[in-house]
């Protein structure tokens, strides 16, 4: 019976690899795919479109340019998928404007002069993570859209909690990849699906460069569901966060008080 349901396993996560053709990795096929999911009004807050994708759904504020909440989910079938297509982050994961909206590119590289240190730059900060959706390769290009999946974060929290928490993720599915356990330690129980949502809080500084008017944030805020379990993370988005995540944990209920919504019910989970 256990080789058969093997087996079983296998042939789906063949079938899905197989399925998989690498696409062109060009603006030209980005924005294709884009158009394939249109913007519709969010009455969450003012200024809030909603985007809905396969991947993930997202609510962003376009006059800051951040998601207020942005909601996916991870299996260990999604885990498997990863790991066996390996998509190139250096080939799919360049960063392209929503069709019709402005590309962030230079806005990036003008903020981020005159400073030295890695760890202090402004970081183009994923919501739903390349990695996380990367079971798919439409899924890791979509992921990399200005705006509707990014916000500015600093690369020390970027790279550190924020970091910890999506290998968390991927070790709650079972994954056996080096990577997430080179990040974190967990050994607790493997779950078959996590749900998360998470996005930004708040204002340390609001940018104005090239014509673009972008917020940066004060806080990424996570929450994860898995099993039973629910767990709300507050990350400031400053060097305070550049690891250990499970200092950040607050209540769930706190989180709910602190964002004046819940955002299981903004953005509820997919069946």
């Amino acid at each position: 019976m256990k080789k058969l349901v093997l087996a079983c396993l296998m042939l789906s996560i063949s079938t899905l690899l197989f399925a998989q053709i690498p696409p062109p990795s060009g603006a030209q096929y980005a924005h294709e795919l884009q158009a394939k999911y249109p913007l519709k009004p969010s009455s969450l807050h003012a200024n809030c479109v909603e985007w809905d994708n396969p991947y993930f759904s997202a609510i962003i504020d376009t006059s800051l340019r951040e998601s207020v909440v942005t909601y996916a989910y991870y299996t260990s079938a999604r885990e498997d998928s990863s790991v066996l297509l390996h998509v190139e982050r250096s080939r799919y994961g360049a960063w392209h404007a929503y069709v019709g909206m402005e590309n962030e590119t230079k806005f990036y590289t003008d903020i981020n002069r005159g400073i030295s240190s890695t760890l202090l730059k402004y970081a183009k900060g994923h919501y739903a993570a390349f990695e996380l959706c990367a079971w798919s390769y439409d899924g890791a290009i979509l992921s990399c859209t200005y705006d509707l999946n990014e916000g500015i974060e600093l690369q020390g929290q970027n790279e550190g909690t924020e970091a910890e928490l999506e290998s968390l993720t991927r070790l709650l599915v079972g994954s056996t990849a080096r990577q997430p356990h080179n990040k974190v330690h967990y050994d607790g129980p493997a779950f078959s699906r996590v749900d998360y949502w998470k996005g930004s809080w708040g204002s340390k500084q609001v940018f104005t460069m090239d014509g673009i008017t972008k917020n940066y944030s004060a806080v990424y805020w996570n929450l994860l569901v898995y099993g039973s379990e629910a767990h709300a993370y507050w990350f400031p988005n400053d060097m305070t966060a550049q690891k250990g995540y499970a200092q950040f944990e607050i209540p769930v209920a706190e989180l709910i008080s602190k964002l004046g919504f819940d955002p299981r019910q903004a953005l509820p989970a997919r069946q």
